[in-house]
């Protein structure tokens, strides 16, 4: 019992070591899990019990949950209609979400070039994380895409008309949601820069 609060102190310390809040929350959830699999399967359990397993297998969701608020909630923002209707006194859009009138085509454009931006910096950084457990690092990926891809297919379809109307609409559009869903697969695996780059 004293080594596992010694361990859970241990790890603690070591997470404040990392600048970025969602590799922190990255590496506790990595770290917990590993600790709940590896009770499970020994005597630790029966000296701990269910309950503890219990709670540390919530701890992890916990940790899994605030990863994804933390890493995802900025570009999620950027797919968001808030800011985009009726500033500044321009006619609002109609609820059906076919209508782009009143917002700008500028506006829009600015939206998916941060949103590329954003995006390919998350793909470039948690590319190189790592999450050991291929059961928890396909969940993980599946709660990113379980939220992203939906944002995007209805960010796309409903200002998309507006830039794929002018120019270069590939320099704005970049991304289909089937790539960003392949990219996707591609995170937490530990590739180096080089790799990444291919």
């Amino acid at each position: 019992m004293r080594i596992m609060q010694a361990l859970q102190t241990n790890l603690d310390g070591k997470s404040k070591q990392y600048k970025d809040p969602a590799l922190t929350h990255l590496f506790l959830m990595n770290n917990i899990h590993y600790m709940v699999r590896s009770v499970r399967r020994s005597e630790a359990k029966d000296l701990l019990g269910d309950d503890w397993v219990q709670r540390h297998r919530r701890i992890v969701q916990q940790h899994a949950n605030q990863y994804k608020r933390t890493a995802w909630s900025k570009i999620l923002q950027t797919l968001s209609v808030q800011g985009l209707t009726s500033s500044g006194g321009g006619s609002a859009m109609s609820g059906d979400g076919g209508n782009s009138s009143g917002v700008s085509r500028a506006l829009i454009k600015d939206r998916f070039k941060i949103f590329n931006v954003q995006f390919e910096e998350l793909h470039q950084k948690q590319s190189q994380w790592t999450v050991p457990d291929s059961e928890l690092r396909e969940s993980l990926r599946l709660a990113v895409a379980e939220v992203l891809l939906p944002a995007y297919r209805s960010f796309i379809k409903r200002f998309g008309p507006l830039v794929e109307a002018g120019k270069t609409p590939a320099k704005y559009i970049r991304y289909t949601a089937e790539d960003l869903e392949r990219m996707l697969g591609e995170f937490f695996e530990g590739k180096t820069l080089i790799e990444s780059k291919r």
